[in-house]
């Protein structure tokens, strides 16, 4: 097969159910990236939520078979997710899935296996609690929540705001974990106001201590300085030592573009939100039509036969 064919032609001659995959809108955005041609594709990082995962949360199983078929050409493919350690590593033992997992949008990586702490890259001491006071003065009404990779604590506002939230203990006040506990992320909702007013309102706040993203429309997450997607996407690798152009990332939210942005290969579902769209080279299916096993389909032919993809 001509590496000079389009990757939409490459997932229509594949494997039709999986739906065909086509070049992101506006074109002006793959412009800008080169529309150049990829080398082999050796590691994918996905989002969880809403990419990976259907509408009910779960795997399906044509993906599950692709995920063990990548893995079978030596594709890495690397779950890097908002969600806390704990309910990551369930995700991720429930379906058998092994390697490395990158949670808390780039924080923090675990083995999924063990569970061993490979990497972590929180607040550092001090700056959760007085981002912590600053923001509750500042903003009244807000409800707040902190994630360490010990675990998550919200207050009872913020459960009231966003009921189906990860499993949980109590915030009491404003309080953070102990330092020996770094608090790798701080969740932020209110009831009045939209979340990017809230954004911007944190933001006037908090200045560059903190970067802000959202990975649903229900709340604000806040991360150390430094610490987003792309940059867990870089370190995985570099560790892996892979240049970037054979990497590629696919998401649906917001806190996914710093990811799309640092691959060789950017991909968004169809059900993503518009900005994560501008961002992509290519548009796959749905979540629920099992979009990162078309975009696993795509890179698959290119690994046996050592073609570059061409976007």
């Amino acid at each position: 097969m001509s590496n000079t064919n389009s990757l939409s032609d490459v997932a229509t001659s594949q494997d039709p159910t999986l739906g065909q995959a086509r070049l992101s809108a506006p074109v002006e955005r793959a412009t800008r990236r080169g529309r150049r041609a990829r080398t082999v594709v050796r590691l994918v990082c996905t989002d969880l939520d809403g990419t990976l995962l259907d509408s009910a949360g779960a795997i399906r199983q044509r993906t599950l078979s692709t995920l063990a078929e990548a893995e079978r050409a030596g594709i890495a493919v690397v779950g890097v997710t908002g969600r806390p350690v704990r309910d990551t590593l369930d995700l991720a033992r429930r379906y058998g899935l092994s390697g490395p997992v990158v949670c808390s949008n780039g924080a923090v990586t675990v083995d999924a296996g063990s569970g061993r702490l490979l990497d972590c890259r929180g607040f550092g001491p001090g700056d959760a609690e007085r981002i912590l006071r600053a923001v509750r003065d500042t903003v009244p009404g807000i409800a707040l929540g902190v994630d360490s990779v010990s675990g998550l604590r919200l207050e009872t506002a913020f459960v009231r705001l966003v009921p189906n939230t990860w499993r949980h203990a109590a915030l009491d006040g404003v309080s953070a974990p102990a330092n020996e506990d770094p608090v790798v992320k701080i969740l932020a909702a209110h009831p009045m106001l939209l979340v990017d007013e809230l954004a911007a309102l944190i933001a006037s706040v908090v200045g560059d201590r903190a970067v802000i993203t959202r990975s649903t429309g229900d709340f604000l997450e806040l991360s150390a300085p430094g610490v987003d997607k792309g940059e867990a996407l870089r370190t995985l690798a570099e560790r892996s030592g892979l240049p970037l152009e054979h990497t590629a990332a696919v998401g649906d939210m917001p806190n996914d573009i710093p990811m799309l942005r640092a691959a060789g290969l950017a991909a968004a579902v169809a059900n993503a939100h518009e900005d994560t769209l501008r961002a992509a080279d290519i548009v796959l299916p749905s979540n629920d039509d099992e979009g990162v096993a078309a975009l696993i389909r795509l890179v698959l032919p290119r690994v046996a036969a050592m073609e570059a993809c061409r976007v």
